[in-house]
């Protein structure tokens, strides 16, 4: 094979490699979308799960301070009502010392059950937003799952496709060949063939080439590889 058709079949080769790039790119992006999407839901439903737990806390705390305040409302009654009763001086200071000790309990009861009622409200608000976003979150993700499935379906079907092309054309490059390319372009998510100018540069990187590599390359007597980014050079007069 002249070295001009070997350079012609080797550009056929990169369209189709840069095309199974683009798709297996494009593959990523939509399976990163919806792991993030997915990533979403999760946070969102571990979210709930915490709330949910937060509140059932904030709901027991309400009613044990409850049953401290109806507690301490009775305590208070019954002293006042012993305070009616008693017969000296000495036992109403004492009535009166319990009383006020009780009165304070029971404000700082309805202290901490006014707060847990407050936490309880804010919570509940807190969860209800979560389950509104959650909501939300879980049908973008079922929607746009069934978009990517369709997209994929069809990406995989083309991805498919230009592999069995490239299969193809890596046939009708002789083995030293098809080894350099694949040497140069592994790892490569751009062109690994660039011309050389008229001027005697790459044309990729503007390193200039040795006078006889260039005339060896413009002669066709094989392959030359740049010495400054590594592209396989070919005559800019190239029938490729």
């Amino acid at each position: 094979m002249e070295a001009s058709d070997t350079v012609g079949e080797l550009i056929v080769l990169q369209e189709i490699d840069l095309e199974i790039l683009r798709i297996k790119g494009e593959l990523g992006e939509l399976a990163a979308e919806v792991s993030g999407l997915n990533e979403t839901v999760e946070a969102l439903r571990a979210r709930r799960t915490e709330l949910t737990g937060k509140l059932t806390e904030a709901d027991e705390r309400v009613r044990r301070f409850q049953r401290a305040v109806e507690a301490g409302r009775t305590t208070l009654k019954r002293l006042e009502t012993r305070s009616a009763a008693v017969s000296n001086m000495q036992q109403h200071f004492a009535v009166r010392s319990e009383t006020d000790t009780a009165r304070r309990n029971l404000m700082s009861a309805e202290e901490d059950q006014l707060a847990a009622m407050q936490e309880v409200e804010t919570l509940r608000e807190q969860l209800t937003g979560v389950e509104v976003e959650l909501g939300a979150a879980e049908d973008a993700l079922e929607t746009r799952s069934a978009e990517v499935d369709v997209s994929r379906s069809g990406l995989e079907s083309e991805l498919e496709s230009r592999t069995s092309k490239k299969k193809t054309q890596e046939g009708r490059l002789d083995t030293k060949t098809l080894r350099l390319y694949q040497s140069v372009s592994g790892g490569r998510k751009d062109s690994a063939l660039a011309c050389l100018t008229a001027d005697g540069v790459c044309g990729r990187c503007y390193t200039a080439v040795p006078k006889q590599r260039q005339a060896d390359i413009r002669a066709g007597r094989g392959l030359a590889i740049c010495e400054g980014c590594g592209v396989i050079l070919y005559p800019e007069t190239s029938d490729a």
